[in-house]
């Protein structure tokens, strides 16, 4: 007979393995789905465990730093790591029948389509008050990342030596703008950053100011240093120059690439204003400090349906090198052929595999 499942006075009915059901994710996509599982765990009264696999998260999975790709970055949400939950199996303090796990269809279900999810943009539901919709998801977050993400200390040490370096006593905008292969809405042009972030530059009674700058596009660091030089910091982190996202670059450390994405996000939450898209990063940014002020590009952007579009990316919608309309068009068309036949090669060799 099962033992109670007792932690911290606290009796819990099962213990809910959290998996990212989605292999191709991005690092801030992974936070969602990890909090998301919190989530899930604390409506039926679950004790959640967060265990990130080879299997399950490939982009980010670094041998060196362990088997948990959650546990490179942040302590266990629940204060029980998945090498303790082995070991109260192991010793048969768990029973495998008090585990539970989703599958990876109801995990990406209701990351996309659960009203009540935590989520930093809205899907293909229709939203009538953006503003209120994305307070309401903003407070959900703040309330989740307070409680449930606390990084590794070596990285809040890290953090904590950059924002000293790149941001210091000075009144610093922090920017976050995605490029590459974004394509689940539409993206922010520079031109619309530059002009908001102008406004706020007059707005200002000091000289002393600066911007950091977060960003997986080359391009748009150069961009920006060239409209506002001397004033642009940066981390040393990989980017592109093209539409491929710097995480599925299998050269670099796969534990670099998480680490990037995660001190971005800090640094963003010091300064002491913040523009944002529609992608993640600065919307964890305002979770992981719920005084930040923000321009939020996302209330003006729509939802892609299109798939077409959907695979066409921000590098190529917002014609990053200045390509020119036929050359962006002829690239887009050969990405979604490329995209087609790697979809019915990975349904072959799946057919194959199949006993």
């Amino acid at each position: 007979m099962s033992q109670p499942i007792l932690l911290d006075g606290h009796e819990y009915g099962r213990i809910h393995v959290i998996h990212n059901g989605d292999p191709g994710a991005g690092f801030s996509a992974l936070m969602t789905y990890a909090l998301n599982g919190v989530r899930r765990a604390r409506l039926h009264n679950w004790l959640p465990v967060v265990e990130f696999t080879a299997e399950d998260t490939p982009y980010f999975y670094d041998r060196e730093h362990g088997d948990n790709v959650w546990e490179y970055y942040f302590e266990p949400v629940a204060g029980v790591s998945s090498a303790i939950l082995a070991e109260w199996l192991a010793t048969r303090r768990v029973t495998a029948v008090q585990v539970h796990r989703y599958s990876d269809a109801q995990v990406v279900d209701w990351h996309v389509n659960d009203p009540e999810r935590i989520t930093t943009f809205w899907g293909p539901e229709q939203v009538g008050d953006r503003r209120a919709w994305m307070e309401r998801k903003r407070c959900l977050g703040r309330e989740f990342v307070q409680c449930y993400l606390r990084p590794k200390q070596a990285i809040l040490e890290k953090v904590e030596r950059l924002a000293a370096e790149l941001i210091g006593s000075r009144y610093v905008f922090g920017v976050h703008m995605r490029g590459t292969d974004f394509s689940y809405a539409r993206p922010t042009t520079l031109e619309e950053y530059f002009r908001a972030i102008d406004e706020r530059i007059a707005a200002l009674d000091t000289e002393d100011w600066g911007i950091f700058l977060a960003t997986d596009q080359t391009q748009f660091v150069t961009a920006f240093g060239d409209r506002y030089p001397g004033r642009v910091a940066t981390c040393d982190v990989l980017r592109s120059s093209n539409d491929v996202a710097p995480f599925k670059d299998g050269s670099v450390s796969p534990y670099k690439k998480g680490e990037d994405v995660l001190i971005d996000i800090l640094l963003l939450s010091r300064c002491r204003y913040l523009f944002k898209s529609v992608s993640a990063v600065g919307e964890y940014a305002m979770w992981f400090n719920p005084s930040l002020e923000c321009t939020d590009f996302a209330l003006t952007s729509e939802f892609e349906s299109d798939r077409a579009l959907f695979w066409k990316g921000a590098y190529l919608t917002l014609d990053v090198d200045q390509k020119g309309r036929f050359r962006v068009q002829l690239l887009t068309w050969l990405r979604i052929f490329l995209q087609i036949v790697k979809h019915i090669w990975s349904r072959i060799t799946k057919g194959r595999s199949m006993p």
